[in-house]
């Protein structure tokens, strides 16, 4: 063994078509190559009960219920792209979103169906309205669509007439972003229900093009939504393939394979031997995981690489805003704290000027009385308590006025400030005593004082 188309009759009655012939090789050969690598028993027996239980009695392919990835049902190809675009003429410039959800290309080396061709003669849009995402985030809405549409060329395009933008905060950046020329890609989720397999140096037709096996193309599948990305979600999330997120999805598949090249030391690809779990894929090619891990490894440390610049960068230009605040804050601290002070001390000096002005302090001593008093503990919270600080300068000025501190007249019309201390007062009482008995000894020769001023 391995079997060839040949060998089929021998085994089943069920598979009658050349295509039947072809599948039912396919299956054995490739359980029987994953039995015998596992050292299993009766591999041969095992092969052949599997690659019959594929057919029905009627000879039709059963349908299979696998368990697929959910990341393994997101697609970005080459040309597809995202972006915000306004009618010529329109005066309201209405945004309209113009999308290539898929070229119809190959989908090149995706982790999951390696090349991979959605054919989009069999793609199925059976609700009325379509939601248009972030990277498949349901959180993150963008806008809402009709049904997409299959153009001569064989392109997926949205309908711009047909498509809506919502109220969001991500559809408004990605609206701003993409009208100034940001390079979004597209991306669609789609959910295969008939699988064609290509075996190398197949060809078969699809989408006005030929395809060369090996490959994968999706006879039928089913439109889900469609999804605005930096970066297309097959080449970001390699690890998908092999992650918990999982769907069942119930298909054909037909694994077509060049007869020709069939003989004894044909290896079988390994997309056509079933595997139950990651476990067994790695016990039965580990090579083959590794080379994918190390491939997931190096592309998620380049994304977070640049991610980190980019966060550092972010980060380095927020500090930055936020030192220029804060030098904002302060020096409008500072000039209020000045404006305050002076409004105070303003305050201060019109109530003591009053009071001074008022007493019978001489000028001459206005600045000294002012030193004994500070309007500044008068200051509690930035209020200033301006009675009890008149009440405080009352009581200063009382205090020299009683001390002899007052303005005495010289004259018509003028005043000297001068301080009568008891040194003074005894030396006026001797002049006066001197001008009696001066006037005394005068008076008792006959002559007569003489008053100044008359």
């Amino acid at each position: 063994m391995p079997w060839t188309k040949a060998d089929v009759s021998k085994h089943t009655s069920k598979a009658k078509t050349d295509t039947q012939k072809a599948k039912w090789v396919s299956v054995a050969n490739g359980v029987l190559k994953d039995c015998q690598a596992k050292g299993g028993k009766d591999c041969e027996g095992k092969a052949v009960r599997i690659a019959n239980s594929k057919f029905s009695e009627d000879g039709k392919m059963s349908k299979e219920t696998k368990k697929i990835p959910m990341g393994a049902m997101r697609f970005v190809a080459t040309e597809s792209h995202a972006f915000t675009e306004f009618a010529d003429g329109d005066e309201k410039k209405t945004p309209k979103m113009n999308m290539t959800v898929y070229s119809g290309k190959i989908i090149k080396n995706h982790y999951w169906w390696d090349d991979l061709v959605l054919d989009l003669a069999g793609m199925v849009f059976d609700k009325a309205k379509y939601p248009i995402l972030e990277n498949h985030d349901q959180s993150r809405k963008i806008a809402f669509t009709g049904k997409p549409i299959v153009t001569p060329d064989f392109k997926l395009n949205l309908n711009p007439d047909k498509t809506t933008f919502v109220g969001t905060e991500e559809s408004a950046e990605f609206q701003k972003l993409s009208s100034e020329g940001f390079p979004y890609e597209s991306s669609a989720y789609v959910t295969p229900l008939s699988i064609e397999r290509l075996d190398k140096g197949v060809i078969a037709e699809v989408n006005g093009f030929k395809m060369k096996g090996p490959g994968t193309i999706f006879r039928k599948s089913r439109f889900n939504e469609a999804s605005v990305c930096v970066f297309g979600w097959d080449r970001q999330t390699q690890a998908a393939a092999f992650s918990k997120e999982e769907v069942e999805v119930e298909f054909d598949e037909t694994i077509l394979e060049d007869v020709s090249l069939t003989n004894n030391k044909q290896e079988k690809e390994v997309k056509d031997v079933p595997f139950e779990n990651i476990k067994q894929l790695t016990e039965a090619h580990p090579e083959m995981v590794k080379q994918i891990q190390d491939a997931v490894k190096t592309e998620m440390e380049a994304t977070f690489s640049v991610e980190r610049v980019k966060f550092a960068k972010d980060l380095a230009d927020k500090d930055l805003v936020i030192a220029s605040q804060n030098d904002r804050v302060l020096k409008l601290e500072k000039s209020d704290t000045i404006r305050t002070e002076r409004e105070l001390k303003s305050q201060a000096d019109s109530i003591f000027g009053t009071k001074l002005s008022e007493s019978d302090i001489p000028e001459h001593l206005y600045a000294k009385v002012r030193s004994q008093i500070n309007h500044a503990k008068f200051v509690k919270e930035g209020v200033f308590d301006a009675t009890a600080f008149a009440a405080a300068v009352d009581a200063e000025i009382k205090d020299w006025v009683d001390k002899g501190v007052v303005s005495s007249v010289m004259g018509t019309g003028f005043s000297s400030k001068e301080v009568e201390t008891s040194e003074t007062v005894a030396a006026k009482k001797i002049v006066d005593e001197n001008k009696t008995i001066v006037g005394t000894m005068l008076a008792s020769v006959g002559v007569v004082p003489v008053v100044a001023g008359k």
